[in-house]
């Protein structure tokens, strides 16, 4: 760990619209740690944020709005929302004239309704926007290719750094003024020491012997579900737990996969706990796993914020995912990787898992003293830094 000697860069103004998923976990630990190094953190969160700051450390302000729960009308609410909260953050940068804005992570959906003020304030010069490329390579794309492009430019038009986990991979959208750091995740919390909320088998009914089969998150096509449930009936020891909740209206539903494991007539092997699943809970769904799945399409190139909870009890992983920082992680001996997209995959590395794998302890310990905050912060400031003196 590099703590400069030097006057920390700041202060920052963290941007974190999102309540559910890992970003919020992500930047909580992130404003954390920059606040353990003198650096003047305020962070724009909803009300309903789910982390809570420590006494002494950074400043949540709960001035974004947001609406939750299904239907039509919610969904144009939450896509105005989207697009409002972006007005207050130009606002909150107006205010509080933060040396630095970080966002919580790269999107571009519906720049043109909200890039103007930030490209104006970016061009004055006295803030610098960064961002957290957690999806450096965008997938999901809204309307035709012109639209997306210029999206994209007036989305990214006004950063000049940010973090990647791993190298940046071929075909993302990543401007090329933009100045890049490349910083491990950073982990999701000390949760490991705490005692579990309750006993997992007991509270789902799971014998003993049975091998528990953890898909922990947001509910997104991207983690193949689907493929999960297809390869149960060649696994008949494996119980699946779906615990997370449902993202958005463009994903497919909890109950879509229900119809799938009943279909398959796996559905008294597939249990699904759909909700948000609170930071005091992580213990006893990690804890009472054996094995967590991170089956991603080869769409994903990046890093997986469930990882960096598995690796908290040494829980060994059954992952997939384009070329990138997943597969290069969990071929360190964090778990099985396989070909992206596969059922036989998934079943073949299942039975590797539960036919005599054993976890390394070593080698999760290894993970954890190179994905650390401070790690993950050297990188900002670092990058900080640099782009204060090219000013």
């Amino acid at each position: 760990m590099n703590r400069d000697a030097a006057a920390p860069p700041g202060p920052f103004l963290l941007f974190c619209p999102s309540i559910g998923g890992g970003f919020p976990r992500h930047s909580h630990f992130q404003a954390r740690e920059l606040a353990s190094r003198g650096v003047m953190v305020e962070m724009l969160c909803r009300p309903d944020f789910p982390m809570t700051a420590p006494p002494g450390s950074y400043r949540q302000v709960p001035c974004l709005v947001g609406v939750n729960g299904p239907g039509l009308a919610r969904k144009l609410l939450r896509v105005a929302c989207f697009v409002v909260n972006y007005w207050i953050l130009a606002w909150q940068i107006l205010r509080r004239r933060p040396r630095f804005v970080l966002m919580e992570s790269n999107t571009e959906y519906f720049a043109a309704c909200w890039a103007w003020p930030h490209l104006l304030l970016a061009a004055l010069g006295r803030t610098t926007y960064l961002a957290n490329f957690h999806d450096p390579a965008r997938e999901k794309r809204f309307g035709p290719d012109w639209w997306h492009r210029l999206t994209l430019r007036l989305g990214f038009g006004m950063l000049r750094g940010g973090l990647v986990h791993g190298g940046v991979p071929a075909g993302a959208d990543i401007p090329a003024r933009v100045s890049i750091r490349s910083v491990p995740h950073g982990l999701l919390g000390d949760a490991a020491t705490s005692r579990p909320a309750f006993d997992l088998r007991e509270r789902l009914g799971i014998a003993p012997g049975r091998v528990i089969l953890l898909s922990f998150g947001l509910i997104a096509d991207r983690k193949n579900l689907d493929l999960l449930i297809a390869a149960l009936p060649d696994l008949p020891e494996v119980e699946l737990v779906i615990a997370g909740d449902d993202v958005s209206a463009s994903q497919r539903p909890s109950h879509w996969y229900k119809a799938c494991a009943e279909a398959l007539g796996v559905a008294d092997r597939v249990h699904f706990v759909i909700r948000y699943i609170p930071e005091e809970e992580t213990p006893a769904w990690f804890g009472g796993a054996d094995i967590i799945a991170l089956t991603y399409n080869r769409a994903f190139v990046s890093q997986s914020g469930v990882l960096q909870l598995a690796v908290l009890w040494d829980k060994p992983v059954l992952a997939s995912s384009g070329p990138g920082p997943l597969q290069e992680a969990v071929e360190t001996g964090l778990g099985v990787f396989v070909a992206p997209d596969s059922v036989p995959a998934i079943v073949a590395g299942l039975r590797q898992l539960t036919g005599g794998w054993r976890p390394d302890p070593a080698a999760f310990a290894a993970y954890r003293r190179h994905a650390s905050w401070e790690a993950n912060v050297d990188g900002l400031l670092d990058l900080a830094r640099s782009l204060d003196r090219a000013a």
